[in-house]
């Protein structure tokens, strides 16, 4: 049984089940499927590996009674070996009318929703599904028609978090198994399969590369092209790695929550670029769209050549929007950003912008308590000596290159820098406002003053400020 010995050599040397008690295995009834679930159910009864196994089965109802019938394949297959199966039913087709794409993205976010729930209702550490290697070689072909960076060339990998920060892990066993080694072992076994009829469907992008492209190469320019697919994948996937741990500290820099900063940004190695983009939408979407090399670039041209306030529309409903130092990644849905413009401030009077408002007051020095104004004050009121302003008074949105000498410091420093330094996020960041007099920040509204501008004793005027948010 040399599948089982060799994925049993997998399991043990990439860790897959380790710390696992309970695994839940994904049974569509296909012969992958089958092949997984009884080479677990075998290590589990031989002592191999110290897990339970669960068995989970989602009928997509896009093919009626060949749906209902894999349903009762599944049920009885778990049922002779005393494993316990959780069986859904959901309507594939309605979600996609209800989301868009394609039903095979459909079909996917479906089942791996259904999988993820039912990894919480048996406590597994691990899901397992059936992915073998020559879905792996399919997978590849596929993003390199279009388009893929290096990340499309590694494929599938071995083990992930099932979702974006989930502690359960999602492992393929069979990802290094071909897929007449598992048709041999279920010959082998005596074991039946079903047979989804949808796979010979050509008018599926995958199914052509299956049928068609893949045994053309095969035949007609070298036997072992799928072999060099995979060893390819392995390669990339070690590269990739090794760009990963690189882009991972970069993303530390210039990454909060779905936003990056373009300053830093443009620091950043190219060949690294798309991973950081990576991790900036990985915010916003814990299931990332498959986004290509065109993709990557566009999001790229955008941050280094784009106009504030311009876009581009990203698969999965994923935009990034492009402001002043700024790149943001929102998902159809989410609220947007509120827009910030200049503003004059009057003195005395109010203005508003960015979904603030700002009131400006004038008080003579001896009717002013200093001492009372700093206890009572929160981090949106402030004084100032109005005598050190030059006007016009202006609230706006902070540029990069602005510079003003923070309350208490001894000299200049950029705003962006201050506003990094005091941990501000960067989604956060981007909304900051300014009172700038005559050009020059001079108070980072919320954060700090400029020392110049502060109350001494021979301030003769002070100038009183507060923002709030603005009423609608």
């Amino acid at each position: 049984m040399s599948v089982y010995s060799d994925v049993l050599k997998l399991v043990r040397r990439q860790k897959l089940l380790d710390g696992v008690r309970t695994t839940v295995v994904g049974l569509s009834g296909g012969p992958d499927s089958v092949c997984l679930f009884d080479l677990l159910v075998l290590m589990a009864e031989r002592g191999e590996v110290g897990t339970v196994v669960h068995a989970a089965h989602l009928n997509h109802e896009l093919r009626g009674a060949e749906s209902d019938e894999d349903e009762r394949f599944a049920c009885e297959l778990a049922g002779r070996h005393g494993v316990p199966i959780a069986v859904e039913r959901r309507a594939v087709a309605a979600a996609r009318e209800r989301t868009g794409g394609s039903v095979e993205q459909a079909a996917r976010r479906e089942r791996y929703g259904f999988l993820a729930s039912v990894a919480r209702q048996a406590g597994a550490e691990a899901v397992a599904v059936g992915h073998n290697a020559d879905d792996q070689i399919e997978t590849v072909l596929q993003h390199m028609i279009r388009g893929s960076g290096l990340k499309g060339l590694c494929g599938m990998s071995l083990v992930r978090p099932l979702e974006h920060g989930s502690s359960v892990r999602l492992i393929r066993p069979l990802l290094r198994t071909r897929r007449s080694e598992v048709l041999q072992h279920l010959r082998e076994r005596g074991l039946s399969f079903r047979e989804d009829s949808s796979n010979r469907d050509v008018t599926f992008t995958r199914n052509r590369i299956r049928n068609e492209l893949l045994l053309l190469l095969e035949s007609d320019y070298n036997p072992e092209f799928g072999h060099s697919v995979l060893r390819l994948s392995r390669s990339a996937s070690d590269a990739y790695q090794l760009l990963f741990d690189v882009a991972s500290a970069e993303a530390a820099e210039c990454v909060g929550e779905g936003t990056i900063d373009i300053e830093k940004f443009r620091r950043v190695h190219r060949a690294v670029k798309p991973l950081v983009i990576g991790c900036a939408v990985a915010f916003v979407e814990a299931d990332c769209p498959q986004f290509d090399a065109a993709h990557y670039d566009a999001v790229t041209q955008l941050a280094l050549e784009g106009e504030p306030n311009s876009r581009v529309h990203l698969p999965g409903g994923i935009s990034a929007v492009r402001s002043r130092g700024t790149l943001t990644f929102t998902k159809a849905g989410e609220q947007q950003p509120v827009q910030s413009t200049e503003a004059q401030l009057p003195v005395p009077g109010e203005t508003a912008t960015g979904g603030m408002t700002v009131k400006a007051e004038l008080v003579d020095r001896p009717e002013f308590d200093l001492g009372a104004f700093l206890r009572a004050k929160t981090r949106y009121d402030e004084a100032m000596d109005f005598d050190a302003l030059s006007e016009p008074l202006v609230v706006r949105p902070w540029r990069h290159g602005d510079r003003f000498q923070p309350l208490g410091a001894a000299g200049r420093k950029k705003v962006g820098d201050f506003l990094t330094n005091r941990k501000v996020p960067a989604r956060e960041r981007d909304a900051v406002l300014v009172l700038a007099a005559g050009g020059e920040p001079v108070w980072v509204v919320g954060q700090r003053i400029d020392e110049r501008t502060k109350v001494t004793p021979k301030t003769r005027r002070v100038l009183k400020l507060s923002a709030g948010k603005a009423q609608d």
